[in-house]
């Protein structure tokens, strides 16, 4: 479980600060022509998600129980993945990425429920 936590606060600390940093390119991969606002927004979510990895990091490497973090990356993947079927429920069809993503979501969630259970 250690190992599964550390690896999506280094993913979510990465992703953050690559998202504030760069936040056009970011709109780019995400298919967004942001205004100015919008750049500013990106920034504002995508540091939240670095922070939300930082949080991951410094919890996994304090706690001697793993179940309540893993749990926390589960339910946090799962409202991801809510999102996205949401989107496709009500907005139609995505591209082949939101099912590239929707894929990658469900391993996640699977990996860590396992790990959950067997801790």
């Amino acid at each position: 479980m250690k190992i599964f936590n550390y690896l999506n606060g280094i993913f979510y600390v990465l992703y953050g600060i690559f998202g504030a940093a760069m936040p056009k390119p970011m709109a780019g991969l995400m298919g967004w022509d942001p205004t100015l606002l919008g750049l500013h927004q990106i920034r504002a979510m995508w540091l939240l998600l670095a922070g939300l990895g930082a949080m991951c990091l410094l919890y996994t490497s304090k706690l001697a129980d793993q179940k309540p973090m893993t749990l926390a990356i589960v339910f946090a993947t799962l409202s991801i993945l809510t999102g996205r079927l949401l989107g496709v429920v009500f907005d139609g069809a995505g591209p082949m990425q939101t099912y590239q993503e929707i894929g990658l979501e469900v391993v996640i969630i699977t990996l860590g429920a396992f790990l959950y259970k067997r801790g």
